[in-house]
């Protein structure tokens, strides 16, 4: 089996995933979930014939979060904001070692504590909205929803700094967590949204789709 036909099995799964999903078919929509990665996974191997340190380590947070998300509680919903905000981090980190100029970087280094206290400011704005159904989950948002900011920042900043479609996948990956994990808030916290299950599923196919694109075409050997 080749790349091409793993691609194609992806987009089968996530169909499915997809249909599951909107006819509340639970154990089909979870097995269709967790098998994205494995799938990303094979379609990256069978691509490059190597296994490489820092792709290995976004599909295993991105397949962790996935798991703990099956049986979503107040234990595992912790663990899923750790292991997905590891993944931003580290993607974060790999857009910033990728920005060859010295001068943006410096300015990402000096913004990011002004953005961080403003994200803080923020955040315990609208405690009042999302603090009292948050409870002692409260502050494992606080720190992902920093994290998801600064990687989403700074894969901006790396796309605009050299506008290179293996550039664009990151700001795409970021954008697709930051539209899901909005919806998902939105829905547990404040009220139902009838599009909720259908949003969720396309942004985690698009997110993991240009993940894919990116650990496929990008020179990780650059960053070491």
């Amino acid at each position: 089996m080749n790349s091409k036909q793993i691609l194609t099995l992806y987009f089968i799964f996530s169909a499915v995933f997809l249909i599951a999903s909107l006819l509340h078919v639970k154990l089909v929509a979870n097995i269709a979930k967790v098998s994205l990665i494995p799938l990303v996974f094979f379609n990256y191997y069978f691509y490059k014939n190597k296994l490489e340190l820092i792709p290995m380590l976004l599909l295993i947070f991105c397949f962790l979060g996935d798991v703990f998300m099956l049986g979503f509680n107040r234990y595992t919903s912790r663990l899923y904001l750790v292991t997905f905000g590891i993944h931003h981090l580290v993607f974060a980190l790999v857009c910033y070692r990728a920005i060859q100029d010295f001068n943006a970087k410096k300015l990402i280094f000096s913004a990011l504590p002004v953005i961080t206290l403003w994200f803080v400011y923020f955040n315990y704005s609208i405690k009042d909205i999302f603090g009292s159904q948050m409870g002692d989950l409260y502050p494992f948002v606080l720190a992902y929803s920093i994290v998801l900011s600064a990687f989403t920042i700074i894969s901006l900043v790396n796309y605009f700094n050299n506008e290179t479609k293996v550039n664009f996948y990151p700001v795409m990956v970021a954008v697709c967590f930051l539209i899901g994990d909005i919806i998902m808030a939105i829905d547990n916290y404040l009220f139902e949204l009838f599009f909720f299950d259908f949003t969720v599923v396309v942004v985690k196919v698009i997110g993991y789709f240009f993940l894919l694109k990116f650990i496929k075409s990008y020179n990780f050997i650059r960053l070491y």
